[in-house]
């Protein structure tokens, strides 16, 4: 099934020059993106939420250090920014998937080297309202954790709903946001995601609110543990 998930992929969406910002030229990174990766790949970031530091520093994040979240944490392949931030809105608007085995990749490579990982045998992805799904005609998010799956040999569950229809959070400041996603999944009836360790899966982390509620809505439908593996994150200070 996971071959057969990649070749899909390959068939439908024919990669084409640079996977991040869509430069004409041969398949894969521009030199451009290319050095954001390998820099990105060097940035020091907060153990906890995955957010990637404003200035050299270690550890927690000034957020982290003052709150709980409900996983136990987070890691994100790229700062949301610059080529990476074109790459996310051309997949989730311009309905060009081309470059979503390349951007998963990135992800699986992370996955890869946090060990902690291993405890999940299943990547679970943060799902689209029906409205949504249907006007985009995909998940993003389940693209990606699809390729990951299939790059790190664990299962895809798509153990999660959304229960309606809310505001794109990319339009709401950060209380808003935990507003509106507050308690919007509901778990589906999935016993193969109970007393089990899993990884949710979403394009971007900015305030945490999508991942928190995801990760609350698992817990209370009986998962042991939560972490997360975005493509992007934001930015955040030290403590």
């Amino acid at each position: 099934m996971k071959r057969l998930y990649k070749s899909l992929l390959e068939l439908l969406f024919p990669q084409r020059g640079c996977p991040l910002c869509g430069a004409k030229g041969p398949v894969g990174p521009c030199q451009r993106c290319g050095l954001f990766i390998y820099r990105s790949s060097a940035e020091p970031f907060c153990r906890i939420c995955g957010r990637f530091f404003s200035e050299p520093a270690a550890g927690l994040c000034l957020e982290c250090s003052s709150r709980e979240w409900p996983f136990v944490f987070s890691r994100a392949a790229l700062p949301y920014e610059g080529s990476l931030r074109s790459a996310v809105h051309r997949l989730k608007f311009g309905k060009r998937q081309a470059a979503v085995d390349f951007l998963g990749g990135l992800m699986a490579d992370v996955f890869n080297r946090e060990s902690a990982y291993r405890k999940a045998g299943m990547v679970v992805p943060v799902p689209l309202s029906p409205a949504r799904l249907e006007e985009r005609g995909f998940n993003q998010a389940e693209l990606l954790a699809g390729v990951v799956a299939e790059n790190c040999g664990v299962e895809l569950v798509t153990a999660l709903q959304k229960k309606a229809d809310t505001p794109a959070q990319a339009q709401l400041d950060r209380d808003a946001r935990r507003r509106n996603i507050k308690k919007s999944f509901r778990l589906i009836d999935n016993p193969v995601v109970r007393g089990k360790t899993v990884v949710v899966v979403d394009d971007v982390f900015t305030t945490g609110s999508t991942l928190s509620s995801a990760a609350e809505t698992l817990l209370e439908g009986g998962v042991k543990q939560v972490f997360g593996l975005v493509l992007g994150s934001g930015r955040t200070f030290p403590k």
